[in-house]
């Protein structure tokens, strides 16, 4: 997916914007170093704490957020195209892409996502 991405890209900038190819690719490097640079990694953690779940805001957020999984409505956790989003009802949201976790990882995260997505059952009030 990551390499078709940025076939698109390179291809983007030679047909429509008229650039030589290899100024694309080295566009596309640059921009590649820049992420490595400037992002710090760790930001892109999801942490499972109990009934809490922290992690970016936004793919290319830098700046992780706490929301309580009890406060999850499964109107508002979605999973598009390998990117799982989960919100809150104070509008707080965690959201990250799959493919920035190790396999295993990803299995919990399905898994965690698959749960959150089904409506839980209410308790009889008697």
């Amino acid at each position: 997916m990551s390499s078709l991405s940025i076939g698109i890209v390179i291809y983007f900038l030679t047909r429509w914007l008229q650039i030589p190819y290899g100024w694309a690719v080295f566009i596309v490097v640059i921009r590649a170093a820049f992420w490595a640079f400037a992002v710090d990694i760790h930001n892109f953690d999801v942490n499972v704490d109990g009934r809490t779940l922290s992690g970016p805001t936004l793919i290319f957020s830098s700046q992780p957020v706490t929301i309580d999984l009890g406060d999850v409505d499964p109107e508002f956790v979605s999973e598009w195209m390998g990117v799982f989003s989960v919100h809150d009802s104070t509008g707080n949201e965690v959201m990250a892409h799959y493919r920035y976790y190790l396999p295993a990882d990803r299995v919990v995260l399905r898994g965690l996502i698959e749960r959150l997505r089904q409506p839980q059952p209410t308790s009889p009030v008697g």
